[in-house]
């Protein structure tokens, strides 16, 4: 039985800048990542495929990739890719500030193929508990859905965060309601399936609403699309330079030692810098589309301002009837669509409105959890502080890209700090490691 240094669950952007920062730092020997997906992507679900404009751009400068900013000599900058790819003079050419996402996604898959004999794809990993007794010491164990089993002295959980699905839609079961991440496979189906004149809802003002409301405008013209949105119109995003210093390394460190009082304050202050907010590209293009439909006599896109979404139901056709709250007006109305979409984001680890307590991965170590909080308690170096764990546990489950509540907005979608995290959590395993070393020396050699 083989038990690793360290495992990774998921293989995303966090976990594949972990995987840079362990080859370059060679703390560890023996790790490995398992991810659930067949092949290396990013954000496949939103890629489309029918215009440069609607591919919009990642919403982040290049130079704040996957391993930059903790190693700028590193052979898996981005500026490399471009090199090793015959794009760099081309890319310069468009005088782009931040690369177009697909651009990106090729670099990511590009950068995650340079350690296919580190990954085993398509295992999704289903339990995860600790075993005391394991080739004389204890170890994390993992279980995925093939039935294979692995073991590792320290785990680190990197699979993205759950879609945050509002508590209307939440026990809806039917493909025509559809969360931002299955967009482009289930989407495509329903849609084009429907006859003219069909109605769609896309429920949300984010980057990811408008955009779906302008892919759907151009791949489906004969269909009705209905934005519903609590705000009175997309919020432009935040790009001041002053708000942005929350995507510093230094911001983390603010951050964590913060009240919760005070966390809600800054929060309320940068959310706009990744969340709920739309580039003025996507805007203008929205808008500009809007108005050339008015000049030839339609309403493709209809907007529905100040409204909640009261109730959601299935209705006998299998369509999806909403009940909605117009606060400009104050009236109640009940209203059909073929089609949801929810452009409603993701959920954190915290107490918040669709916030969550715990991710399900952990299940397995419920009796050990410090739910005092509300919420997870996880450390600085992103371990989760276990406070009723056996006293021999050795090793630490750490969060990469989850603690978005505890370490600021830097550690959810956004990509700006992953290449310093990385650094933070293998510092935080070494720590681990090194404490173990010194209670071995402390007892007495009967106990060693």
């Amino acid at each position: 039985m083989q038990i690793m240094d360290v495992i990774g669950i998921g293989f995303g952007p966090s976990n594949i800048a972990l995987a840079i920062a362990l080859e370059e730092s060679g703390a560890f020997k023996d790790w490995l990542f398992l991810e659930s997906a067949k092949t290396p992507i990013w954000q496949g679900e939103m890629l489309f495929e029918i215009s440069l404009d609607t591919y919009s751009n990642i919403q982040n400068i290049p130079y704040r990739d996957l391993v930059t900013p903790r190693n700028p000599r590193s052979r898996y900058t981005f500026l490399n890719y471009l090199v090793e790819n015959d794009l760099l003079f081309p890319h310069l050419n468009m005088d782009m500030l931040m690369p177009l996402r697909p651009d990106y996604a090729r670099y990511l898959q590009w950068v995650a193929r340079q350690f296919d004999d580190r990954v085993r794809y398509g295992r999704q990993v289903y339990s995860l508990t600790y075993e005391e007794t394991v080739a004389g010491g204890g170890a994390y164990h993992l279980v995925t859905t093939t039935g294979e089993e692995y073991y590792a002295r320290h785990v680190v959980v990197g699979t993205g965060r759950l879609p945050n699905v509002p508590a209307q839609f939440a026990s809806l079961q039917s493909d025509r309601v559809v969360h931002q991440t299955k967009y482009q496979s289930q989407v495509g189906p329903v849609a084009s399936a429907l006859p003219t004149g069909s109605r769609v809802a896309v429920v949300g003002s984010s980057q990811s609403a408008g955009e779906i409301i302008l892919h759907l405008s151009k791949s489906y013209p004969t269909l009705k699309i209905h934005s519903i949105m609590r705000r009175y119109a997309f919020p432009l995003k935040d790009t001041s330079p002053f708000m942005s210093e929350a995507y510093f390394p230094e911001f983390t460190d603010l951050y964590y030692r913060s009240s919760p009082e005070v966390r809600e304050r800054i929060d309320r202050d940068i959310v706009r810098t990744n969340y709920g907010s739309c580039d003025m590209d996507v805007l203008e293009e929205l808008y500009r589309q809007m108005y050339y439909d008015k000049l030839h006599g339609k309403e493709q896109i209809r907007l529905h301002r100040l409204t909640d979404i009261v109730d959601a139901t299935i209705t006998d056709d299998g369509g999806v009837r909403l009940l909605l709250e117009d606060h400009a007006t104050g009236t109640i109305d009940s209203d059909h669509f073929d089609l949801v979409v929810l452009a409603t984001g993701f959920s954190n680890i915290g107490t918040g409105a669709g916030d969550l307590p715990t991710i399900p991965l952990l299940e397995g170590f419920s009796e050990w959890q410090d739910l005092s909080t509300g919420h997870l308690n996880i450390d600085r170096g992103y371990a989760v502080r276990f406070a009723n764990a056996p006293e021999n546990v050795s090793g630490v489950v750490v969060l990469n890209g989850l603690c978005e509540r505890t370490h600021g907005i830097g550690d959810g979608g956004s990509l700006s700090l992953t290449a310093i995290r990385s650094a933070e959590i293998i510092a935080r395993l070494q720590e681990s490691d090194a404490c173990l070393s010194e209670l071995a020396s402390a007892a007495p050699m009967g106990e060693r």
